[in-house]
């Protein structure tokens, strides 16, 4: 999504609370303000704003975690597979304008990181393998493979899928 630019300087004017706020966050980030500042810009303009276009909202993990241990494996799947196709071109289009694996990638990558997992993508032999470690258990990961597959052959490619409970592995042909 991003590319590398040169760097403008601008000036604003922030209220003195949250000028505070922001260089406690950016000590405790081990980071200047300035390259806080930066990451908070970034992640308004790339995910939080268009994320709230494409109708993304925030909910806590247990409830989400609650709901999913609630549903049999079956019920998962079924909802998995439905929200794939009604989620991901909307998806896609509100928040890149374009329907491609790249902007997939993009956008995955982007929602894994905001929703603090640690995730890790690697590309090799006309292959693209990605590692999303979210420990929000096993159903999480079922959810999530019935979703990520559904996605991925709707772009018409191929793609496998392993999973623990708190961590998904797709490698995408």
């Amino acid at each position: 999504m991003r590319k590398h630019e040169t760097k403008k300087s601008i000036s604003f004017r922030i209220e003195p609370g949250i000028l505070e706020k922001l260089g406690k966050a950016a000590k405790e980030d081990h980071t200047t303000l300035n390259s806080f500042v930066n990451q908070v810009l970034s992640d308004h303009a790339y995910w939080d704003r268009p994320a709230k276009t494409a109708g993304w909202i925030l909910m806590k993990q247990e409830i989400v975690r609650s709901m999913l241990d609630s549903l049999s494996q079956n019920e998962i799947r079924k909802i998995a597979l439905g929200a794939a196709k009604e989620v991901m071109k909307d998806t896609l289009l509100a928040m890149t304008g374009k329907i491609n694996l790249e902007t997939w990638l993009a956008v995955t990558r982007y929602r894994s990181t905001r929703s603090d997992f640690h995730y890790q993508q690697t590309s090799r032999d006309n292959q693209v393998s990605i590692i999303i470690k979210h420990g929000l258990g096993l159903k999480w990961s079922i959810f999530h493979k019935w979703y990520y597959l559904q996605m991925i052959k709707d772009l018409g490619r191929s793609a496998s899928c392993d999973y623990t409970d708190k961590t998904i592995v797709i490698n995408i042909r």
